[in-house]
């Protein structure tokens, strides 16, 4: 059926609600149900095949659109999830350059208090040795001397 057939029957459908009779103080009319649903069934088989394609490209466009928006969700989901990992990864990147930092500067620290310390036991040892050395050649001479008295 064409576009004039299509037109045709809902003016036939505008006449059966026109001339149908009217109750009373309702504004209700009274419908035969059985011409009613007929001329709603051939209203029906006269829509177009475009119409009905079209109706179905509407749905499969709503479809898409939906899975669209769905998979745009996603993949802003899983940036916002990678943008955050990366603020993460260079906050722990950070805290660990400051945790080798922190660790070199104690060792540093460490090697100069155990320099000091060896500066310290080395001076405190070579002043005992030049003591004990001072001590040995003071016998020393004191020998010699009393070598030399004897001659």
């Amino acid at each position: 059926m064409n576009r004039m057939n299509l037109v045709l029957l809902i003016d036939q459908l505008e006449d059966l609600v026109e001339k149908a009779p009217e109750i009373p103080i309702t504004g209700r009319i009274l419908l035969d149900a059985d011409e009613l649903f007929g001329l709603i069934d051939r209203i029906r088989e006269s829509i177009p095949e475009e119409v009905k394609r079209a109706e179905a490209v509407s749905i499969e466009k709503e479809r898409v659109i939906s899975e669209g928006q769905q998979k745009a969700e996603r993949m802003v989901a899983q940036a916002e999830e990678y943008a955050a990992k990366l603020v993460r990864n260079s906050e722990i990147h950070r805290q660990a350059e400051e945790e080798g930092k922190r660790i070199l500067e104690e060792a540093a620290h460490r090697a100069r208090q155990i320099e000091q310390g060896a500066e310290k036991y080395a001076s405190s040892v070579l002043n005992d040795l030049q003591q004990a050395l001072e001590k040995t050649l003071a016998v020393v001479n004191k020998g010699l001397e009393e070598l030399d008295k004897e001659d």
